[in-house]
């Protein structure tokens, strides 16, 4: 089977995608004048802890991506 074509990739993919498209927009906004960034909308203020607890969750998914797409392509 091809890795593309397994579903727990996309079910962890999609979530990893979200995550570094939300750590883009923490990143950027430090670099805006109120330290703040926008998600669904609304103005969120960054915190001390949001932008190294996000790349942790981004690293993670994306290890799981990885993971999945290697084993998959393995026939036993």
């Amino acid at each position: 089977m091809n890795w593309l074509e397994n579903p727990l990739v996309w079910i962890a993919l999609l979530p990893a995608l979200a995550a570094t498209g939300v750590l883009y927009q923490m990143v950027m906004g430090l670099f805006s004048c109120c330290g703040t960034f926008r998600l669904q909308g609304r103005s969120i203020r960054l915190r001390w802890w949001m932008i190294p607890a996000l790349s942790s969750a981004a690293a993670l998914l994306w290890t799981v991506v990885i993971i999945l797409a290697v084993f998959t392509d393995v026939s036993l």
